[in-house]
């Protein structure tokens, strides 16, 4: 039997990097912070909290955002690395601004455009409203939604997007790969808004992810994702329940 040498170095340290950048991709992929949050919660409320009352789902959604920060700065720092490397940068904010509240129109247009499909051609799985709007029913609770969103869609996420397709464009194949990647799982963790609200959320992702990709700044996905989770909670309350 011939003699098989060992790979070199550099050929060891890569495959070493796609292990560790993958463990990383999973740690911060919301698993780990999901159950930490969900423990508590599930304690003082039961299971189904998490579907049937707002303060219950936006204190879990606070609380998973908030592990999600401290595992992301023990990564980050693990390598020295900054949020501003993520793109997490404020110089030519304002076109980045704008960018973003452009994008917001966009959105909502794609979101009817997909429910038309789905009420045309998919009704079984067709949806008239995101079941989490239906647990709003105190403009106390549209506020701590409104705050929960802000804070776990349009920054927790974005960071999150951010990480992970850096670390695929690092070690596992590129940024494009991992934005169509993520984009799915992003999609796939919206399972409560049923198959409409996974393929929307699906789409957003991959338009948040490009437009990072592109820009190299996290501050337009941030101000489009904040903005239009905003307004389409408060389109929700003052015109849907009328």
């Amino acid at each position: 039997m011939e003699y098989q040498p060992w790979p070199p170095n550099s050929a060891r340290r890569a495959w070493a990097n796609k292990f560790q950048a993958t463990i990383e991709i999973l740690l911060f992929s919301g698993l780990v912070s999901g159950i930490l949050a969900a423990l508590p919660v599930y304690a003082i409320e039961g299971q189904r909290a998490l579907m049937n009352n707002a303060v219950s789902t936006s204190l879990f959604l606070l609380l998973e955002s908030g592990i999600s920060f401290l595992l992301l700065i023990m990564l980050l720092k693990l390598h020295g690395e900054r949020f501003q490397d993520l793109g997490l940068r404020w110089n030519r904010w304002r076109p980045n601004v704008i960018a973003g509240v452009l994008l917001v129109p966009f959105l909502f247009l794609i979101g009817a455009i997909v429910s038309s499909v789905f009420r045309a051609y998919f009704p079984r799985y067709y949806m008239e409203t995101n079941p989490l709007t239906n647990m709003i029913h105190t403009p106390q609770q549209l506020g701590l939604f409104i705050f929960s969103a802000l804070i776990a869609g349009g920054i927790k996420e974005e960071l999150q997007r951010a990480f992970i397709i850096t670390r695929f464009h690092q070690h596992l194949g590129g940024a494009g790969v991992g934005l169509v990647l993520w984009s799915l799982v992003f999609g796939a963790g919206h399972y409560v808004q049923g198959v409409q609200g996974m393929a929307i959320a699906s789409i957003y992702g991959f338009l948040f992810g490009l437009i990072y990709i592109i820009s190299g700044s996290l501050i337009a996905p941030i101000v489009a994702h904040g903005a239009y989770d905003t307004l389409a909670l408060l389109g929700y309350w003052f015109l849907s329940r009328q």
